[in-house]
């Protein structure tokens, strides 16, 4: 008798997406990926690896970027850097849902689990138009989107946390639940 053929889940499949993106965008060398803007900017440091608060500081890095440097981020920021927030989100929402389905919320608190993935992509795409913003317009200075781009990045940051630790809290504290359910019962 043949076994059915078992198919990875939805949530295997985003994972393995995700993780498989995020790993050829930062290691391997392609138009807009971070080790092609690495060579094109000198060595340059993309804005949300490492934030700057002042103004000043920001355009810095963007003076040291080059010509080069400053035309492959603005290249990333539209092709590279727009494919990556979305093939993660698959996997945020899926973990969310995970998490969610089971567990005895409020639908309050259900909306927020599932508004950290979208928050994620939305704050990874306001941190992608202040950066094209300054590019466009460099070297002119605008330093009000200058200062505001740190805060972009701490925002999708923390919503990036916020997306994968609550779902798996929520999920560590649902097995921690059910073991001890078991051994109750097994001590009956």
């Amino acid at each position: 008798m043949r076994r059915p053929t078992t198919q990875p889940s939805r949530f295997v499949i985003a994972l393995t997406a995700a993780i498989v993106v995020v790993l050829v965008v930062h290691l391997t060398q392609f138009p807009g990926s971070v080790p092609d803007f690495e060579r094109a900017s000198n060595g340059g440091t993309l804005l949300d690896a490492d934030t700057e608060f002042t103004a000043d500081d920001v355009y810095t890095r963007l003076d040291g970027y080059g010509e080069a440097g400053r035309k492959n981020y603005a290249f990333r920021n539209v092709t590279v850097d727009v494919l990556l927030p979305l093939s993660v989100f698959p996997f945020l929402f899926l973990l969310a849902r995970k998490a969610v389905t089971p567990a005895p919320v409020d639908r309050r608190t259900r909306a927020a689990i599932f508004a950290l993935p979208v928050a994620y992509v939305l704050f990874d795409l306001v941190e992608n138009s202040i950066v094209l913003t300054l590019l466009a317009d460099y070297p002119a200075r605008l330093n009000r989107p200058a200062e505001w781009l740190p805060y972009a990045t701490i925002a999708k940051r923390a919503a990036t946390l916020l997306a994968i630790l609550v779902p798996l809290t929520m999920l560590a504290s649902a097995s921690i639940r059910r073991s001890g359910r078991l051994t109750a019962g097994r001590l009956q």
